[in-house]
């Protein structure tokens, strides 16, 4: 198949509604009084309808016009397909399938009144993590929270959702009832069109365009294809697709997105077939692949590290393999021949692709390709695993996706049993003898060295490749590389060495400094695309050198080491993390992820049932009371379509990978380093001090970003090393001590449900993060009473040390399996009296006495209650105060 008609039929679905951008803001307006725009409309009653297919046609045109690509097309009926969608006159193939994506693409929406009291212009977006429901989050019916409708970047005003009483809007009482005429509702809406906020919106996407276009008027199809998603993600990520229902929660950037990802697969599954029309609009037969793409073995090979010099390379190491994760995905896209639409998601060492069934066999051959590189590269420390999972047309329909993605996750866990299958031949079982046994690298241990050097060639190259990402501005990505990488490296005076290459797949990617970026404007016509890093990748394109390829941007974050008062930039190791921490001299290695997020894809997107109500002979779904099981508890539908899914993806990637970065950027964590964050989790070396500061902060800022929702947590777990510690046996530490946070609540039998973890574990000390506020409160108590009353912080030492050996003791001889019901025995044993003896004895003052009293005997501080009794995790804020007054060198 022609890739020309390939990229049209993705840019005509990915523009399909770009209209209601414009019909909101009253932007390319005289559309809507020519014949021949509103013709794309449907009839309804003697006048059109959907009026935003006018604007879209409308803006089909004004794209045309600037791009050679598509003024030069003989084809020119993209346009029709595109605004066509909403009329059932088939105008071939092409159309039918957009409007059938269109359609399996937002199947999950209740029905509604569109034009009522200019609703479409008064409606927020709504986030789906406030509705997400694994437990806890039951009765939740009216949400509270909206997206403000603004550009899209990495900053928390543009990313997080805020309260509806912020945002100025109106909240209609009732609002979890029925409602008797869907024209009624109005809960959580702008008390005024927001036009102009629409506008600027719409200014700003055409204006980036219209800056593309002077410069680049020939910008290659498929590449004009992929800077469009960039822009359109900045443009319409926060803005609602639907607005006619009781919970607009899909983005017009994801709806659009996934409805060319639907399209691009049905069109190629029907074109390989004898007759292309047949079976279009069957519902049962699996014409889609949900594949689920995901490299295991990464963090052990991040972290494979040992010895001095190791922090230099670390950076570079994480940036390779995550990097090569993206470059993957769109490895395969290529060897498949289709566009960026097909990848729904990707980020955090995993992706999702949407493919036509009917290449599962190329699939997997590309997939063997990987693989076969992963092997040579890395001796098979990293593996790439695919999970599939058929996808049928009724499974979009019915919110079922969720079936799907269980399906490709327990396939996905199949392919790791059985690791580089395809290469277990015999030479492969054969000795390897291009090494010396009695040398090995003294960073990573590996023996694949050249006698004279000291470090693998691997090594050298991820220090430079660290030291390149310093000052990055951006990343050049270039595809059938060769005379094309050499005239890059000429234009930009880069070095070979500051590029990573990947031969077997024929692309280089090229680090940028800050100080070339001005400098783009010289590079010309590649098949390639430029990644924008970090505030750059937010800035307008009229404030960009914009070379000529793809464009795109990404949060990377910086490892800038501070810089002493000569200002002589000076590199630091591990061991330098360590010296300067205030107290003990220890480098902190925390691990966070979200909790459950596998269940949370599988079986949270359960939205309560509610009865339909009759509208002038009308059934409107979604509209009337909620349905009740026997119980009392709510009857729930799955609402897993494939644009739900895919904006829970994408939000929880860009907090991870875009806010967690920025968030680092602040002064009280400027001794903190990320080596990775996206997907659904962070690691982060530094000075061990900042970093529960650092956790507590990244727990708050969650929550926020979730609405509150006590479905959606992350727990996290901290190990403290000496500097020349494996960094390797570090992370599995800390990846033990996460796992403990998890366990906690369970164990101590303070879940609601198992699925309810949500804590954090700090210098051994598991703790609830209600908790974690007490404890740093009985901390500062500590070190104000560490001058004038050191003996009350030794006897609290040896009372918690005795209660430990005590609790062991119990637990053995009574058989106790949970520990915690072991604590629960000591709770009136002779620890009390003597803690009140001590307390009496040493604290005349009556207040002094009642705060100790209370945080230890009744578990409260400042009015708040633990979760937890004190005496069971006080040795956490003991240690903590002990190690931030010990000397540098202390054990």
């Amino acid at each position: 198949m022609e890739n020309t008609k390939l990229n049209l039929v993705a840019l005509a679905a990915l523009l399909h509604d770009v209209g209601k951008l414009l019909e909101r803001g009253e932007v390319l307006s005289e559309a809507r009084k020519d014949a021949t725009y509103l013709g794309w409309c449907p009839q309804g009653q003697g006048f059109p309808t959907h009026l935003h297919a006018a604007h879209t046609a409308a803006f089909c045109d004004w794209l045309e016009e600037r791009f050679t690509c598509l003024k030069l097309n003989n084809d020119r009926s993209w346009k029709g397909w595109c605004a066509g969608h909403h009329r059932n006159d088939e105008m071939g193939l092409e159309a039918s399938v957009i409007r059938i994506a269109d359609r399996l693409s937002s199947k999950e929406r209740d029905e509604g009144q569109y034009y009522q009291r200019e609703i479409h212009r008064k409606t927020l977006l709504e986030p789906v993590v406030e509705r997400v429901f694994l437990a806890e989050n039951h009765e939740m019916l009216a949400t509270k929270y909206r997206y403000p409708l603004m550009r899209f970047t990495s900053r928390r005003g543009d990313m997080f959702p805020k309260k509806g009483n912020d945002l100025g809007l109106e909240e209609m009482k009732n609002a979890d009832g029925p409602v008797g005429e869907p024209a009624q509702w109005r809960h959580l809406m702008a008390k005024a069109p927001l036009v102009k906020d629409y506008k600027e919106l719409c200014k700003g996407l055409m204006d980036e365009i219209d800056v593309l276009s002077q410069k680049w008027p020939d910008l290659d199809l498929s590449q004009l294809l992929v800077t469009l998603v960039s822009l359109l993600e900045r443009y319409t990520a926060n803005v609602p697709s639907a607005t006619n229902i009781r919970h607009p929660d899909i983005s017009l950037f994801d709806h659009m997105c996934t409805t060319a990802s639907i399209a691009q697969a049905l069109y190629i599954f029907q074109n390989g077939l004898e007759r292309p029309e047949i079976g279009l609009q069957s519902m049962d037969d699996a014409k889609w692949l949900l594949v689920c793409g995901d490299f295991s073995g990464i963090q052990k090979f991040i972290y494979n590290l040992t010895n001095k010099g190791a922090a230099k390379g670390l950076r570079g190491r994480s940036f390779y393999v995550q990097h090569f994760c993206k470059i993957c995905g769109e490895f395969i896209l290529r060897e498949l021949g289709l566009t960026r639409l097909a990848l729904l998601y990707n980020s955090g060492g995993k992706f999702y692709l949407l493919l036509p069934s009917n290449l599962k066999s190329q699939c997997l051959d590309a997939r063997k390709k990987v693989n076969a590189w992963l092997m040579e590269k890395f001796s098979g420390q990293v593996f790439f695993g695919i999970g599939m999972a058929p996808v049928t047309a009724a499974m979009f329909e019915q919110g079922a996706m969720d079936s799907a993605w269980k399906l490709a996750a327990e396939d996905l866990e199949k392919d790791r049993m059985t690791k580089f299958r395809e290469f277990f031949m015999p030479e492969f079982f054969e000795p390897q003898t291009d090494f010396d046994p009695t040398e090995s690298c003294s960073v990573c241990g590996s023996r694949r060295k050249a006698k004279s050097k000291d470090k693998c060639q691997s090594c050298h190259d991820f220090e430079d490749l660290g030291a390149g990402l310093r000052d990055a501005g951006a990343i050049l990505v270039v595809w059938k590389t060769g005379r094309e990488s050499h005239i890059i490296q000429e234009a930009l005076h880069l070095k070979r060495s500051k590029a990573l290459s990947f031969p077997d797949f024929d692309v280089d990617c090229f680090l940028v400094p800050d100080r070339m970026v001005n400098a783009f404007s010289a590079v010309k016509h590649i098949d390639g695309e430029c990644i924008f890093l970090n505030d750059k990748g937010d800035l307008p394109f009229s404030d960009l050198q914009l070379p000529g390829c793809a464009i795109s941007s990404m949060y990377l974050g910086k490892w800038n080491d501070p810089k002493p008062s000569d200002g002589e930039v000076v590199s630091w190791d591990f061991d330098d993390f360590a010296k300067n921490a205030r107290g003990i001299g220890r480098l902190g290695i925390l691990r966070m992820d979200v909790d459950n997020l596998g269940m949370i894809f599988i079986r949270g997107l359960r939205f309560p049932r509610r009865k339909s109500i009759n509208v002038q002979g009308k059934n409107r779904e979604g509209w009337g009371d909620v349905i009740r099981e026997e119980s009392g508890s709510l009857q729930r539908k799955t609402m897993a379509s494939i644009s739900r899914m895919v904006t829970l993806s994408r939000r929880l990637g860009n907090f991870f990978s875009g806010y967690i970065p920025q968030l680092l950027t602040q002064p009280e964590f400027d001794r903190c380093r990320i080596i990775y964050a996206g997907g659904d989790d962070l690691f982060v070396i530094g000075s061990w001090d900042q970093l529960p500061d650092l956790a507590k902060t990244v727990h708050k800022e969650f929550k926020d970003f979730c609405c509150g929702n006590p479905d959606c947590t992350i727990s996290g777990g901290i190990f403290l090393q000496r500097g020349k510690y494996p960094l390797y046996k570090g992370a599995q530490l800390a990846g033990q001590a996460e796992k403990a946070a998890k366990n906690l609540r369970e164990n101590r039998k303070i879940a609601l449900h198992p699925s309810h973890k949500n804590a954090f574990c700090f210098l051994d000390v598991p703790v609830v993060w209600e908790d974690l506020e007490i404890a740093e409160a009985i901390k500062g108590m500590l070190e104000a009473e560490i001058e004038k009353n050191k003996g009350i912080m030794a006897f609290l030492s040896q009372m918690t040390a005795k209660n430990k050996v005590l609790v062991d003791l119990i637990a053995e001889e009574k058989n106790i399996g949970k520990r915690a019901l072991a604590w629960k025995e000591i709770e009136y044993y002779s620890w009390r009296w003597r803690t009140a003896y001590q307390l009496r004895r040493r604290y005349g003052n009556m207040k002094e006495r009642e705060v100790w009293a209370d945080a230890l005997f009744a578990n409260k501080n400042n009015g708040k209650e633990a979760c937890l009794p004190v005496y069971s995790w006080l040795e956490l804020p003991l240690r903590w105060t002990d190690y931030l007054h010990r000397d540098k060198g202390g054990k």
